[in-house]
């Protein structure tokens, strides 16, 4: 079911908005829904329709279902049926591994994000797809955003803007405050999803093929059809000419079976992953989500650092608003809870992916886990654990 706006583009400007939140997705939903509960006025805009699809693993991990919980949607979200995630399968060439996850949940991101915007919307936020967002000046006290539809424009003013839009950055497009640095080896991602009755692929099991060129994850979400995500160098996808069968070809080395649409599906792209924007804060401007960085994912952290950012910069938010002037207390504070919330994770993360490209590293690394499974605990327990991240968040509120 689509999602109908709650403001028309044409009467936005009569309102100052104590808020403005571009990108509807699991970051920008969330963080627009915990501004209203803290009083504030908040329009959310995305430049897609929802429900929409996305390319993603689907994949809630353990630290994003404890954000939920704390902020009180977790019911909302289990109550959707996806499968309990409790295992990842990894496979490379004639090796494999069973790991098991402490928990989390793989839902599709269509019914995923269209049930955190209406949420939000319960809690007051004004919602608007299908429009383009730039961040435009900022004044004494409220910033610029312009908003764009089908040839007609609109400049609303906020005092505080969240930019949650992912890793195209047009929201950010109109300025030059912000750097994005891309990591010149960093692969493009590709996913679909396909309706697959086979009994492959068991749900409650993210199952990974991984070799030379990338590695492709499958899991079932909640209606039982397989979510296909997966990261590749862009000279190997080049070469095989889609990413079909440049899945297909990977899966077939892992000893995978593969799906029999797979070829058929209607694929999305997305452009090189591993990036960082700076600053993450800039003159009433925050960055949360993908918007300020990306690492090649495994098992769902990418959607956990953006609920985790989406509920700790609510506090910085709320600063903003409260405070006629933009104030660097603000940017700095803002930078360090993100560094210590996402940075030191990504770091972790963008270890085992460099690992994951030489496929001897990757058996090592195999041989190793299937020796001492204490040293697979620690590691999913690093990436995984919410009593990890409850730590960080601690600090931060410190």
């Amino acid at each position: 079911m689509t999602l109908a706006e709650t403001r028309s583009l044409s009467d936005l400007q009569a309102t100052l908005w104590d808020v403005v939140v571009i990108g509807a997705g699991v970051a920008g939903s969330v963080a627009a829904r915990e501004a209203a509960r803290a009083g504030h006025r908040v329009l959310l805009v995305d430049k897609r329709h929802f429900p929409r699809r996305k390319v993603c693993g689907a994949c809630l991990n353990e630290v994003a279902l404890d954000v939920l919980d704390q902020i009180g949607l977790r019911e909302a979200i289990t109550s959707l049926a996806g499968p309990r995630l409790t295992g990842f399968h990894l496979r490379c060439g004639s090796r494999s591994i069973h790991v098991p996850l402490p928990g989390g949940l793989a839902i599709s991101r269509e019914i995923l994000d269209a049930t955190l915007i209406r949420a939000a919307i319960a809690e007051g936020v004004e919602f608007l797809p299908d429009v383009i967002a730039r961040i435009g000046p900022d004044h004494p006290t409220t910033r610029v955003v312009r908003l764009q539809r089908k040839g007609h424009e609109s400049a609303v003013h906020a005092r505080a803007i969240i930019v949650a839009s992912g890793l195209d950055g047009l929201s950010l497009s109109e300025s030059g405050e912000w750097t994005t640095r891309v990591v010149a080896s960093s692969r493009v991602g590709a996913g679909c999803v396909i309706e697959e009755s086979s009994a492959d692929y068991a749900p409650g099991t993210i199952w990974m093929g991984t070799g030379s060129g990338g590695y492709a994850g499958l899991v079932r979400v909640e209606d039982g059809r397989l979510n296909v995500a997966g990261a590749f160098d862009r000279e190997y996808l080049r070469r095989h000419g889609s990413p079909g069968v440049a899945t297909q070809c990977l899966l077939e080395k892992s000893g995978f079976p593969v799906p029999k649409q797979l070829l058929t599906a209607e694929w999305q792209g997305t452009v090189p992953l591993t990036r960082t924007t700076t600053p993450v804060a800039s003159r009433r401007v925050f960055l949360i989500g993908d918007a300020a960085g990306y690492v090649e994912p495994f098992t769902g952290e990418g959607m956990a650092w953006g609920l985790l950012t989406a509920r700790q910069v609510t506090h910085w938010v709320g600063q903003a608003v409260s405070q006629s002037q933009w104030s660097p207390e603000m940017e700095i504070g803002w930078k360090r809870d993100y560094r210590r919330l996402v940075q030191t994770r990504q770091r972790f993360c963008r270890v085992w992916t460099r690992m994951l490209r030489s496929q001897s590293l990757t058996s090592m690394a195999m041989s190793a886990f299937a020796a001492w499974p204490w040293l697979t605990r620690q590691i999913i327990e690093r990436v995984n654990s919410h009593r990890e991240q409850g730590k960080l968040a601690d600090e931060c509120k410190s």
